[in-house]
């Protein structure tokens, strides 16, 4: 597998990343329906002013007989309203002697977003500075949690777990397809060729629902880790992208029998580690998006 189809696999995953959580002795979840808890948890989540978080990233892809199995781990740092965040992941790519790495920075308000990446030594950075574009983008943490909540299907509680020595409670959550078709339309969609004619906007309805797991701290109701099964839905993102006769057909190929697992833990809530985009970044060339 090239180191080409390997980095834009990374931005991809990267991307859904971006695409994709008060203390006491008084048990908050006592009483409250699992559709409760989650409203609560995410509304403190996303009412955090920042946070850390550790990722586990496993992808398995196939380009003719070709296969990429690849593992991938990383740290986040992520301020919220504005939004700035940092991303450094290491990726692990079978018939590469070295892991591949990529270091991401966001840095986005109601008049723009900067993205700020470097794969490889090689810095590139994307600026949204139109105001229309940019206020469709610009997703304020209220708005992310109204979005989910007018999505979610169902809550069920499966049980409870340690997590270190906290006492959680483990929740699955099924949130309708029409999350990603929002989503992607609305927000990160233009980055992957939606509203320019690259890609049908019909193809994130097919997508399938959203299936994942939360723990959730029985006490604060802090959301303390998140896991998601993207398999099924990347799968049949590729089996929509294969009728789109403007993409080759290796599209379907790849995405035919797609793994995708993530799982991401959420630390140091209000006091994540600050950070300075690196100047080698504000400097690096501009991307140009693609146009109609």
């Amino acid at each position: 597998m090239n180191k080409k189809i390997s980095s834009l696999i990374l931005i991809l995953m990267c991307t859904l990343v971006l695409a994709a959580c008060s203390t006491g002795t008084t048990n908050l979840s006592q009483g409250k329906s699992p559709e409760q808890i989650v409203e609560e948890s995410f509304a403190k989540w996303y009412g955090l002013k920042s946070y850390d978080m550790d990722m586990v990233m496993t992808m398995k892809f196939s380009v003719g007989e070709e296969v990429l199995d690849m593992s991938m781990t990383g740290k986040g740092a992520v301020f919220q309203n504005p939004m700035k965040m940092k991303m450094v992941m290491e990726a692990n790519i079978p018939g590469m002697d070295q892991k591949m790495t990529l270091e991401q920075y966001v840095v986005q308000n109601e008049q723009k977003m900067a993205i700020y990446q470097n794969i490889e030594n090689n810095w590139q950075k994307i600026i949204f500075d139109d105001p229309a574009m940019t206020e469709k983008m610009y997703m304020d943490p209220k708005d992310n949690l109204k979005l989910f909540m007018d999505h979610l299907v169902s809550a069920e509680i499966l049980g409870e777990e340690k997590i270190g020595e906290k006492d959680t409670l483990k929740i699955k959550l099924v949130a309708s397809g029409d999350i990603f078709d929002q989503i992607f339309q609305e927000t990160a969609g233009n980055t992957l060729g939606v509203g320019n004619g690259l890609i049908n906007p019909d193809v994130f309805s097919q997508i399938g629902d959203m299936v994942y797991t939360i723990w959730v701290d029985k006490v604060t109701l802090d959301t303390l880790k998140c896991q998601m099964d993207l398999s099924e839905n990347m799968r049949n993102l590729g089996k929509a992208l294969a009728e789109d006769p403007k993409l080759p057909l290796e599209i379907k190929d790849i995405f035919s029998d797609a793994e995708i697992f993530m799982e991401y833990t959420i630390l140091n809530q209000n006091s994540a580690q600050d950070f300075t985009i690196p100047e080698e970044a504000m400097n690096a060339p501009e991307v140009e998006l693609p146009t109609a």
